[in-house]
């Protein structure tokens, strides 16, 4: 499968095009859910590579499957929908909180079957998406993504001939609680490799537990050689059925086809075999202009997977590949601005909806929506039901209604979502959607808004159900309203033995304020014996209302009280948990069903709280527990993190200061940046926190890879040690990669330099050449430039970073020695200067004047680290404009002369000395001046013999000091 995050593939153009190389994973404790297939064979439940935090216990829910309560009956539950977002573990690969907002998010599992999690070599679903989708009734696959290589080491037998890779693959599964597998290989083998691989299929099918699901990409054929058939034919039938020997559950067909003559081959030759033609998976390729499947650009294509285009006779399952077109094809610009919610929600909603957005009618022409082929496959069918409509992200976070500002994401706390998104009907011009700003718990609540003229309303049905009504069924609404008294809205309750004349409750009571959430319970015993079928609600109104919105927070439908029965669940979370000094932490309180709370915060302020989110600071460095306490009438639950947060001091503006990275999320933007041209260097300090555990090993450090516009510096590569350096570059059109000899230490600072005059390639390590690689032509590369990160999140740099450089010309090895620490923001062909040394605030400024100001992203107060490398600790840390702050620079260093000329900034009208010293510490110059202006430029004599030398500029205020290379 033509996989855009890590497969150098395929056909698409005719030529094999090299693609990036798979993701690590967002969340470091997630790393072990992306194995190498060695890894995947040395695996064990109690090894070192098995994740027991990523364990699943959720089971999988039941499904109803009503035709009649659809909002269109003439559909089929027949077919199946693999739904395939393209490089999972990039922005899903996560088991923990996310503190960003804008991360890849799924709200339609009612109409998909199977999700697989499409990355590798060896890609393993992560927990919170497991579980969420099999409380949907969705199963979850994981993937097998082979080379040669691979597919040699995974067909290995044991003594008794079982292949060792097959019961390992049952392992992995059963003990993470996910639901098969898929098999993407994409590399010609021999024909006795194949057989193998074949066989292994086999024994997969007679050890495999029951439900567990093994699917086959339609690649390689029986004879080893990857040809694709974009059908299930004569050819490729041997990977689904051998014989009378089940070899795959399912085929994934290539999607390289238009009409319906491949459909019908499938169906054909699924029949042949004594197969459901259901069990054939028909690939569509989602992605922008790459296919004839492309959204939202050709529609017709879908119509050939059902006789005569009608949903009620479909022909074959679909198989829908790079779904994460939503996130990150260019609809919209979420993946990288959180305030372009909406336009991400809206594409997803498109898919399933239409290009009307609207799932109750099918679009007169274009894109009608999923929605329109498939129908609804409800897992709301048992007692109690409760959902809070959280989506499992937001840029705030409601306990009870009380909110806190906080960009988070997390699977895991995504509630049962409505069953159509959206399905209105009524003239009245009123809206349906998630309202991201107003929630009652999590990060949204539905919100219904518009105006009503008196004369006309709006339906909006939300749930399709299946549940049965007794004598003490209640249902419980949480809800708040523009106006006060009753809200012009009503309770829809939809049974299946009458489904054209709902039950409708008014919501709403006599004086009750507007602006607040309110609670209402409704009694269902009239209607015992009855099967609830669908819930929505109604706006509707006898005089006008302009300005009409209500927002609902809660819905429970439960026999006997909705009232909690049981002790409240306490968790919690931080803002940040490394602090400095007096910065104000926002707790975050997760727990569920409190009736109050006791927070208690040793060396805080203040040391005890009741607020549901408290805010507390710290005026001391240390690490401190934090303890909180949820009780009702039931019990009480309590949680004490100890260690939770650590405190360090401030950073001193002006003060000589280096930037952190965390290796998930935090990074510096520097903007586009045009670096193509004869000659480009890089340069920087780094400290490594720890490196990559993941294939493909990456951290970078500084440059771009935006297409074919490349130019980086980073640690590690798919076939390099992540503690490797990586030169990459565009040259004249080709990709050209330079690994270091050397390897960096953890933990200690190092000086990293790359180089590039138009000849050669070169990396520098502490001043040394390390490696260096001849190559002639002229760099290609103009596009976004970051600090600490390049390409994806997942290749972020754990450590820290100073004095970053890019240089339009090739450096010397003399320059590269003598300026390590610091060089003149003038100096020649000098394009970008971070020094960071700002301290404090959320920009990098460039010190060339050139205007590629870095953004901070997802950093915080203690991200500036008075942590720098020693060699430079007395340089001068202040930046251009400020009044404070001894500057001094060389221009021109190396000196091939006999006179350095040097600038002195920030002395003006001060007695100051400069004083020369050579490598043993003897003076050999010196001078004594004021400076009459800011900016005093002077020019200093040399001795004779050629060196190293430092020169140190002195005031009474402080001193800074610059190494000069005489040649």
């Amino acid at each position: 499968m033509i996989h855009r995050y890590f497969r150098a593939c395929l056909l698409l153009l005719a030529c094999c095009l090299t693609l990036p190389a798979a993701q690590a994973q967002i969340d470091p404790a997630a790393q072990y859910t992306k194995l190498s297939v060695a890894q995947l064979m040395a695996w064990t439940p109690a090894g070192p590579t098995a994740v027991p935090a990523n364990v699943s216990r959720v089971p999988l829910a039941t499904r109803q499957n009503a035709l009649a309560a659809q909002l269109n009956p003439a559909q089929s539950f027949s077919h199946k929908v693999n739904y395939i977002p393209d490089g999972m573990a990039n922005f899903a690969g996560y088991l923990n909180e996310r503190s960003i907002f804008n991360l890849y998010n799924f709200t339609h599992w009612q109409y998909v079957d199977v999700l697989t999690w499409f990355d590798g070599p060896v890609g393993i679903p992560t927990r919170p998406w497991v579980e969420t989708a099999h409380r949907n009734g969705v199963k979850v696959i994981g993937t097998i993504f082979t080379s040669a290589t691979d597919v040699a080491a995974l067909v290995q037998q044991d003594a008794a001939g079982n292949y060792i890779g097959a019961q390992k693959l049952v392992d992995v599964a059963s003990y993470y609680g996910f639901d098969g597998w898929f098999f993407n290989e994409e590399s010609n083998v021999s024909t006795a490799t194949a057989t193998q691989l074949i066989n292994l299929l086999k024994q997969l099918q007679t050890i495999k537990p029951a439900g567990m699901e093994i699917h086959w990409y339609d690649a390689m054929l029986p004879n080893g050689r990857v040809s694709y058939q974009n059908a299930l034919n004569a050819n490729n039938q041997q990977l689904l059925q051998d014989g009378s020997a089940r070899v795959s559950d399912a085929m994934f067909t290539n999607y390289f086809w238009s009409g319906p003559t491949n459909i019908n081959t499938s169906v054909a030759t699924a029949t042949a075999l004594g197969r459901s033609p259901f069990e054939v998976y028909k690939g569509a390729d989602l992605w922008p202009g790459r296919s004839n499947q492309s959204l939202f650009a050709n529609s017709a294509w879908i119509d050939n997977y059902f006789t005569g285009g009608s949903p009620a006779q479909p022909k074959v399952s679909l198989g829908l590949f790079a779904a994460n077109l939503t996130y990150n094809g260019g609809f919209n610009t979420f993946s990288s601005d959180p305030t372009a919610y909406a336009s991400f929600y809206q594409t997803e909603q498109r898919i399933f909806a239409g290009n009307d957005l609207d799932i109750t009618t099918p679009d007169a022409s274009g894109w009608k929506g999923l929605g329109h082929y498939v129908p609804v496959r409800s897992a709301v069918n048992t007692l109690p039901f409760e959902t809070d409509f959280s989506v499992g992200q937001g840029k705030v976070f409601a306990n009870n209604g009380v909110l806190v500002s906080r960009s988070w994401t997390h699977m895991a706390r995504q509630a049962m979502l409505p069953s159509w998104q959206w399905a209105k009907t009524g003239s009245a011009a009123i809206s349906a959607g998630f309202d991201f700003d107003d929630a009652f718990y999590g990060g949204n609540s539905i919100k219904l808004a518009g105006s009503l003229s008196g004369s006309d309303n709006a339906t909006v049905k939300l749930y399709q159900t299946k549940l049965p009504v007794a004598a003490n069924t209640t249902i419980e609404l949480t809800y708040k309203a523009s106006q006060p008294g009753f809200t012009a809205t009503r309770l829809a309750l939809y049974f299946s033995d009458d489904l054209a004349n709902p039950v409708l409750v008014d919501i709403g009571s006599q004086g009750q304020p507007a602006g607040q959430w309110h609670t209402q319970s409704i009694g269902l015993g009239t209607q015992q014996g009855r099967e609830l079928a669908i819930i929505g609600l109604v706006a509707s109104s006898g005089t006008p209302v302009a300005s009409y919105r209500f927002n609902l927070g809660r819905l429970r439908v439960a026999n006997g009280s909705a009232a909690p029965t049981a002790a409240p669940r306490v968790s919690f979370g931080a803002s940040d948990t490394v602090v400095v000094t007096n910065q104000a932490v926002t707790f975050t309180n997760f727990s569920r069903n409190a009736a109050g709370y006791t927070w208690t915060f040793t060396g805080g302020s203040p040391a005890t709280s009741n607020a549901v989110h408290p805010v507390v600071s710290y005026a001391a460095p240390g690490l401190y527990p934090v303890k909180l306490r949820a009780q009702n009438a039931f019990g009480r639950d309590s949680l004490t993190r100890t260690g939770y947060v650590r405190v360090v001091p401030a950073a001193v503006p002006g003060s000589n200061t280096s930037l952190l990275f965390d290796g998930v999320g935090k990074y510096v933007d520097a903007g586009s940046i045009n670096l193509g041209g004869g000659g480009l260097s890089f340069e920087c300090w780094v400290k490594p926190a720890s490196f990559k555990a993941g294939s493909p090993y990456i951290s970078s450090l500084v440059g771009m890879e935006d297409g074919s516009n490349t130019a980086m510096l980073r640690l590690g590569d798919a076939s390099l040690a992540a503690d490797q350096l990586q030169f990459v570059l565009n040259v004249n059109g080709a990709a050209r990669r330079l690994p270091s000899v050397g390897r960096l230490p953890l933990g200690a600072w190092s000086h990293v330099a790359a180089t590039f005059d138009g000849t050669a390639m070169r990396i520098y390590i502490n001043g040394t050449l390390d490696a260096s690689l001849n190559v002639s032509g002229s760099v290609i590369a103009s596009g976004p430039v970051a600090l600490g990160r390049n390409y994806a999140n997942s290749r972020i740099l754990d450590g820290a970073l100073d004095e970053v450089r890019i240089w339009k010309r090739g450096l010397t090895a003399a320059e590269i020695a003598a300026n390590a620490c610091s060089v003149s923001p003038s100096a020649a062909n000098l394009e970008a200067y971070w020094k960071l040394n700002e301290a404090t605030g959320s920009v990098a400024n460039d010190l060339t004047g050139n205007g590629h100001t870095g953004t901070l992203i997802n950093m915080r107060p203690s991200d500036w680290s008075a942590d720098v490398p020693t060699q430079c600790a007395q340089i001068s840390a202040a930046l251009p404009g400020r009044a404070a702050g001894l500057r001094l620079y060389a221009l021109g260093n190396p000196v091939a002369g006999s006179q350095a000329v040097v600038e002195v900034h920030g002395a003006q009208g001060q007695p100051t000395l400069l004083q020369l010293y050579n490598t043993v510490g003897a003076l050999v110059y010196e001078q004594r001046l004021t400076p009459g202006r800011s900016a005093e430029q002077l020019a200093l004599p040399l001795p004779q013999g050629a060196g190293l030398y430092v020169l140190r500029v002195s005031t009474a205020s402080g001193s800074a000091s610059l190494k000069l290379l005489k040649q």
